[in-house]
């Protein structure tokens, strides 16, 4: 039996290279296929569709409740990878009970996907609520803080903020998401889970980590404006992943990383 991982992006990727021979990865498309969930024991449904956050978005052709009842139907448990937009912002750490209240597009719809899952009967279904998970991306088509980050550092020599660096969210590297994502696949634990670092990390010193890394650049602050911060509560997670904790200097030390890449990649 192994994990099926559905969706070739970034995250998506990461995940099945954490599972090994243990897992599959296939691209959106394949879930057309009758076959494509033999000998599959649970399901990872990453990435996203193309128009989610903007107004072309339709629940109704989204591709993951259509094999979320596929699932249900043959008792596979279905892990979906959600994003911590769902919570109403709120200035403390944020609990997996805490009222929900998307401030954008992008949440308003991905809590629509999570209410429809909720929905299919019998689905052995896991929610994951996500951080910022970073790492060296330089998709053009991706709009993270780290693609948008490295396309002007490496293009202009500069890291632009429209919001004040003092501004904290909870960013988490790419490689310990993945792991503890794939650990939760081999043994799902069902309800809601959030997953990041726990951490309250000021952007500015995100930013000026990935700079240090890449050896040259300077930080332009557009706003002093705090907008959109966050921290996600993580005890759930750390019940489930003893080992899924990251203190700040690790997190600091992934971003020197990427610029260190950003800078060898010419």
């Amino acid at each position: 039996m192994s994990v099926l991982v559905l969706g070739r992006g970034f995250l998506g990727r990461a995940i099945a290279a954490e599972l090994g021979r243990q897992g599959r990865l296939l691209g959106h498309d394949a879930t057309h296929d009758p076959a494509i969930l033999d000998g599959v024991q649970s399901v990872v449904w990453a990435g996203r569709h193309p128009a989610l956050g903007t107004p072309a978005w339709r629940l109704e052709e989204d591709l993951e409740p259509r094999l979320a009842r596929r699932a249900a139907e043959r008792g596979i448990a279905f892990l979906s990878l959600g994003t911590r937009k769902v919570y109403a912002p709120s200035p403390r750490p944020l609990r997996e009970d805490d009222p929900l209240g998307p401030a954008d597009l992008y949440g308003a719809q991905k809590l629509a996907l999570e209410e429809r899952l909720a929905r299919v009967p019998g689905l052995r279904l896991t929610r994951l609520r996500i951080a910022n998970v970073f790492g060296f991306e330089r998709d053009p088509r991706r709009t993270s803080f780290l693609t948008r980050l490295l396309a002007t550092l490496a293009s202009e020599g500069e890291v632009r903020l429209d919001v004040s660096p003092f501004t904290v969210r909870d960013f988490v590297p790419v490689e310990p998401a993945a792991g503890w994502i794939a650990r939760l696949a081999s043994a799902p634990p069902g309800g809601v889970v959030n997953l990041g670092s726990g951490v309250a990390l000021p952007i500015g010193r995100l930013a000026l980590a990935v700079i240090e890394g890449f050896g040259r650049g300077r930080l332009v602050v557009e706003s002093p404006a705090e907008r959109d911060g966050f921290v996600l509560a993580i005890d759930r997670l750390r019940a489930l992943l003893p080992e899924a904790a990251i203190e700040e200097g690790a997190i600091l030390e992934a971003a020197r990383a990427v610029g260190r890449k950003l800078a060898a990649e010419g």
